[in-house]
């Protein structure tokens, strides 16, 4: 379908939803994404009433835009449309478009947002629909059409389209500020941090790694979802911490319990970052099928400080990984592994003495600024 509309597209009409319902914020959120759909894309965005619009030029990339457009949050549907000035060009065009189509049934949907076209939507889809089936010899199905076509009356033209794309949703990112995701290297988190940018959080990267320095691990399968995520955010930012000042206190511990104790040695450790470096909020992967095994991670959120987002809580192990394989990321067989974390004696006892490895595991700190496309680049 986008091979046979290329020669006529002249523009993309975007829609959004979800902003729409904060009467409040809408100004800000609109302008928000506007900003974010120009740094996707690269040129500019002109606002419509309900409605972002990109004029297209000669020689784009068409279908490397649509793509990119597809990974901006706050987009509910997009559509690459054909803008003309009259009911006339409009029928000139559906005759010109759907000849090439082999549809043999349509559906025309009208949307006139400007209240001073002297035609009724239903007017419209009336009028347009007799033509073009006069003419070509199309049914006009409203239940199970094969083509359905998108008229669009606006205060700047009329739109015309065939096609109708799905975006991700949710608020545009940087509506909610900022949040540290602990992430393991796994689907699960990566997932967890996809959700939260959804919900408009700008999500940067804390992972505890066993390795000499964190920069080996940035050409690592680990980077693998983490490039993924970039394709949403364009940039982030990830946090390297050695795992070796907790590897003395697992002599302490036996079997299960030592992951539990490492558990809590991430989230607080994943606290002291945060609050270094100004992160309301940690989010984290993990999920609730079975809380007999996660009693001692529950124990150990109990003494955090800091707000916990998770946004998998309700999820099963199935729901995940089809969920990740929509969105692209790797997903590995400890998905799929009903971590044990066990009760500890003295939870509270355990988080003070936690206190000195955060410590040290602190001043092996390392920082990347990521970008889309680009070598990471150290920062401290």
């Amino acid at each position: 379908m986008l091979e046979t509309l290329h020669p006529e597209y002249n523009c993309v009409v975007i829609h959004y939803g979800e902003i729409t319902l904060k009467r409040s914020r809408r100004g800000k959120f609109e302008r928000i994404l506007r900003e974010n759909l120009e740094e996707h894309v690269g040129v500019g965005v002109r606002r419509l009433q309900g409605r972002l619009v990109i004029d297209l030029e000669p020689g784009m990339d068409v279908a490397g835009l649509l793509e990119r457009i597809g990974k901006v949050f706050g987009v509910v549907w997009y559509a690459p449309a054909v803008k003309v000035s009259s009911l006339e060009e409009a029928r000139d065009i559906l005759l010109r478009i759907l000849s090439r189509t082999g549809a043999r049934s349509m559906k025309i949907m009208v949307k006139r947002s400007d209240k001073r076209f002297p035609k009724t939507s239903i007017e419209v889809a009336r009028e347009l629909g007799r033509e073009v089936s006069e003419k070509l010899g199309l049914r006009v199905d409203l239940k199970n059409p094969e083509q359905t076509i998108i008229i669009e009356i606006t205060e700047d033209g009329i739109y015309v389209s065939l096609i109708k794309l799905r975006g991700p949703g949710g608020l545009p990112l940087n509506a909610s500020g900022r949040v540290l995701g602990l992430y393991s290297g796994g689907a699960g988190s990566a997932l967890a941090c996809w959700f939260m940018m959804k919900r408009g959080c700008r999500v940067d990267l804390l992972h505890v790694h066993d390795e000499e320095s964190g920069e080996k691990l940035l050409r690592s399968e680990i980077m693998y979802n983490v490039e993924k995520l970039l394709e949403y955010a364009l940039r982030m930012r990830i946090y390297m911490i050695p795992l070796k000042p907790i590897l003395g206190m697992f002599e302490d511990y036996q079997g299960d319990e030592k992951s539990t104790v490492k558990a809590a040695f991430i989230l607080r450790l994943g606290e002291e970052v945060a609050k270094l470096k100004g992160y309301p909020g940690l989010v984290l992967g993990s999920r609730l099928e079975d809380l007999n095994v996660l009693e001692g991670l529950l124990e150990m959120l109990s003494m955090r400080s800091l707000p916990v987002h998770m946004p998998l809580i309700a999820f099963t192990g199935e729901e995940v990984a089809k969920r990740c394989s929509m969105l692209g990321f790797r997903v590995t067989q400890d998905l799929w592994e009903h971590k044990r974390y066990p009760a500890i004696p003295d939870p509270a006892e355990l988080w003070r003495k936690l206190e000195a490895p955060v410590k040290r595991a602190l001043e092996g700190l390392e920082t990347y600024d990521l970008r889309l496309g680009i070598e990471p680049k150290r920062v401290s």
